[in-house]
């Protein structure tokens, strides 16, 4: 679907007349803060720079229409209107779609998702069950912050925790453990904030579960379902990644990574 892609955005605020750029960046850096976590623009780092009698801001957004005013929750409202009756004017302009941005879902009517993410993941960290693409967060229903701050914050707990795994090196096991553990407060986490989109939605919302090593082969195939200790190893693995679904606990998992071909 053309203009599905991850598009580069260009936001301009407008200096009132006698008004200096401190006060401006300073409504921006809030804008931009609502806007990520109202899920309309993606990553932390944001350059905004001076353009004439303008501030203007580069963000990644997930589709050319993130920026909509019917996207718009009521955070960001708020800090637009309050640019309003500081005299700040907004304009809000696609660029371009990103090179290497993901593509984002495009199915009508999704049969379920699943929240996932890794450490060099911009995109939303929930993914369409069905085509496992990442799905924009304010496609949903907001959470009880009234945005989607819960998802963000644990997608950056989750990110950081898979960082200091892949280095291999300061808290490696503890952060494992994190991603691997049903039990951790990671996950403990990631699961709540499934269990209240899938009220919010009425549709399965299953979170992943991270498998690093296991011994074999046979004892790794065997392996019953963490929560619930029923059978859940798949003979077609879902989308070539999760080895593992029970639909009861609404958990995933993938085959020890050791042992992957």
């Amino acid at each position: 679907m053309p203009g599905n892609f991850m598009h580069v955005h260009r936001i301009e605020f407008g200096l009132p007349s006698g008004q200096t750029s401190e006060k401006t960046v300073e409504l921006a850096e809030g804008l931009l803060g609502a806007l990520r976590m109202n899920g309309q623009i993606c990553g932390r780092e944001w350059p905004i720079y001076t353009e004439e009698s303008r501030c203007v801001a580069i963000v990644l957004a997930p589709e050319q229409e993130s920026l909509d005013p019917k996207f718009h929750g009521e955070y960001v409202t708020r800090r637009i209107r309050e640019g309003e009756a500081l005299g700040i004017t907004l304009a809000f302009t696609p660029v371009a779609e990103d090179c290497g941005g993901a593509e984002a879902c495009s199915c009508h009517r999704s049969s379920g998702y699943v929240l996932f993410t890794n450490y060099l993941s911009l995109e939303s960290p929930v993914r369409c069950l069905d085509c496992f693409l990442p799905v924009p967060l304010y496609r949903f229903p907001a959470m009880p912050s009234g945005e989607y701050y819960e998802v963000i914050r644990w997608q950056s707990d989750y990110q950081s925790c898979d960082r200091l795994q892949m280095n291999c090196a300061v808290l490696e096991r503890a952060a494992t453990r994190q991603l691997s553990d049903f039990r951790s407060s990671l996950s403990a986490t990631g699961r709540e904030n499934c269990r209240v989109l899938e009220g919010l939605l009425g549709k399965p919302f299953y979170y992943y579960l991270y498998r690093a090593h296991a011994r074999s082969v046979k004892s790794e195939r065997a392996r019953r379902c963490p929560s619930c200790g029923q059978a859940w190893h798949l003979e077609t693995p879902l989308h070539s990644l999760f080895h593992y679904q029970c639909d009861q606990c609404r958990l995933l998992s993938n085959l020890a990574w050791n042992l992957s071909p």
